[in-house]
């Protein structure tokens, strides 16, 4: 009999990590938020000209947002979340009722609601309290990168082995790019078990790992020059030997034709070259022998060569951040320097985030995090586009988490960590701006403005049968925008649910919104008459003598119109323009 045969499997036990509530993890990340961003722009700065988001929120609801506006978009995450010590808290998300959830963690209903509480050591689910936190999060995150993007976490020993098993779960294990390590500090003074614990790690994974190249920033080639003008250009003298070859091949002595004296490599190892290739060597001038040599000097230099460089870009070393200009002490300074020291335990600094950012991303990329805390990310964006004239972007996300009344921050007026971030922001923005080390180009140009969005319940009302008052409830639904929201409110809802950017161009005319150009023209007006469609019809007939395929969407509220008949009337004028995409809210 021909062929071979494969012996099935049949056992159902799978290598996987598993834990309590992994289920609903999972199926949380699928469901679709019931929330929306409403605009602060009080709370912002320079909104009309920048290009910097700032989100208040649970970030598990604001990433269910961001799906459609920033599918592939973002080209690095860098994230902080906590590290699960028995001391910093762990949200428990309630699966049914998030945004009411949220609401009582942050203190904006009730305050018999739930509180925000540290996950102990001792509770049964300690780690799986974690984890269910932190699944749907990376789920969501993941579909935000770009096809080259990557995301890096900072995380410790108590969860680290748990973050790398459900990254390689959710990103794959075959995306896994490095796991850097980061000094945290000088000493611990644990002399119990006389271990100086002083590390804490920095893991990265990628969307596609063929797609990954973290080379940034340029090499040092200070060294380089051309002393003997060979044609070849600027050279080093470099160690023409290497561990690597053969005894038989590359083992050999080589013999300067001025003075007789033979050279060896190293007892251990060989030279870069063979026999063979060593006259290509000579004749080419890369090896070049001396007239003068004293007893220890190597008879011969070895030109390395400028344009031999592979690349011209500094790799990113897993150890690179074990420099002391990355302890915890640098990030407090910095901190100190901007007068917010006493509000941020453990602050990541601005050096280590540059670096990260340097290697991770161009200069018009757009920069996620989403646990983020003191807003070092915000800081460290701003300051490396103002070293090297770029325009990253940056999109901040903060659990608006209610300060304790007898801190510090509390006592000067800091209601919440929001207002610390944003805070630091503002500083920093002005104190960049101010430095005169940095190029006056890049300072001018530098955007450190930032748009504030708020999570909140969607403008629309919602359909309720439970009440009490049926008939208040019918009469309520004919309008159907809450009374305590704007346009400016209705119109970034709308740009979340039709996936356009949050720095998309608005622009209000008298009797409708052009967004983007004009791909949405929107009316929220009140009641929609013969001026309304008239202005929107003539608005599209401009586009078109602009562009011929140009196409629009027109969204209109739907209890705008008086009866059906206003609305089928409309929706035919609209339609003899040549407008076919026509909605109403």
């Amino acid at each position: 009999m021909g062929g071979g045969y494969r012996k099935l499997d049949t056992s159902k036990e799978r290598y996987s990590l598993t834990w309590n509530g992994k289920s609903k993890a999972r199926q949380i990340a699928q469901e679709v938020s019931t929330g929306t961003l409403r605009p602060a722009k009080e709370e912002s700065k320079n909104w009309d000209n920048t290009e910097n988001i700032y989100i208040e929120g649970d970030n598990l609801e604001v990433l269910k947002l961001l799906q459609k506006s920033y599918h592939g978009k973002i080209k690095m995450i860098y994230i902080d979340p906590p590290y699960n010590t028995g001391k910093d808290f762990v949200y428990k998300d309630n699966f049914r009722a998030n945004i009411e959830n949220y609401k009582k963690v942050t203190g904006q209903v009730s305050e018999e609601g739930t509180k925000l509480t540290t996950n102990t050591d001792t509770d049964g689910r300690y780690h799986s309290n974690w984890l269910n936190m932190m699944y749907p999060r990376l789920k969501l995150a993941r579909n935000l990168l770009t096809d080259d993007g990557v995301i890096f976490i900072s995380i410790d020993d108590n969860e680290q082995a748990n973050l790398k098993k459900i990254c390689d779960e959710i990103f794959g294990e075959e995306n896994f790019v490095a796991d850097f390590i980061r000094k945290t500090k000088s000493t611990t003074n644990d002399a119990k078990t006389g271990i100086n614990y002083q590390h804490e790690f920095l893991i990265c994974y990628s969307k596609n790992f063929q797609y990954v190249n973290l080379l940034g920033g340029e090499k040092n080639l200070e060294n380089y020059s051309n002393p003997d003008s060979d044609p070849k250009g600027d050279w080093i003298s470099d160690n023409p030997s290497a561990k690597s070859g053969s005894m038989e091949n590359n083992y050999f002595s080589i013999k300067n034709p001025y003075t007789g004296k033979e050279d060896y490599p190293p007892v251990g190892r060989y030279w870069l070259f063979s026999k063979r290739t060593l006259p290509n060597y000579i004749e080419s001038g890369k090896i070049k022998f001396k007239k003068d040599v004293s007893k220890n000097e190597r008879g011969f230099i070895f030109k390395r060569y400028k344009n031999e460089l592979k690349t011209l870009k500094q790799t990113f070393d897993s150890l690179f951040f074990v420099d002391n200009l990355f302890m915890n002490q640098k990030a407090t300074k910095e901190l100190i320097e901007l007068k917010l020291a006493e509000y941020f335990l453990y602050p990541k600094g601005v050096e280590f985030l540059k670096k990260i950012l340097l290697h991770s991303t161009e200069k018009e990329d757009i920069v996620l995090d989403f646990f983020s805390g003191s807003a070092t990310t915000a800081h460290s964006v701003m300051q490396l586009n103002a070293e090297d004239g770029g325009n990253r972007k940056y999109i901040m996300v903060q659990l608006p988490e209610l300060c304790d009344e007898d801190s510090e921050a509390y006592k000067v007026g800091y209601k919440n960590i929001c207002e610390i971030g944003k805070e630091r922001i503002r500083r920093a923005g002005e104190k960049i701006k101010s430095d005169e080390s940095l190029p006056l180009e890049n300072r001018e140009k530098l955007d450190i403005g930032f748009k504030v969005f708020k999570l909140d319940s969607s403008n629309i009302k919602e359909w309720d049968t439970d009440t009490e008052n049926l008939q208040q409830t019918l009469l309520d639904s004919i309008e159907n925008i809450k009374s305590d929201r704007s346009s400016l409110d209705v119109l970034y809802e709308i740009l979340l649910k039709y996936g356009l950017d949050l720095n998309i161009p608005i622009e209000e005319n008298k009797n409708f919104y052009s967004i983007g150009g004009g791909s949405l023209l929107v009316s929220l007006n009140k009641e929609i008459n013969n001026e309304v469609i008239n202005s929107i019809c003539e608005e599209y007939k401009k586009l078109q003598e602009i562009d011929k395929e140009f196409k629009t969407t027109v969204i209109l509220r739907d209890n705008s119109f008086k009866d059906d008949e206003v609305k089928t009337n409309t929706i035919k004028k609209l339609e003899q323009v040549g407008i076919s995409e026509i909605r109403s809210i």
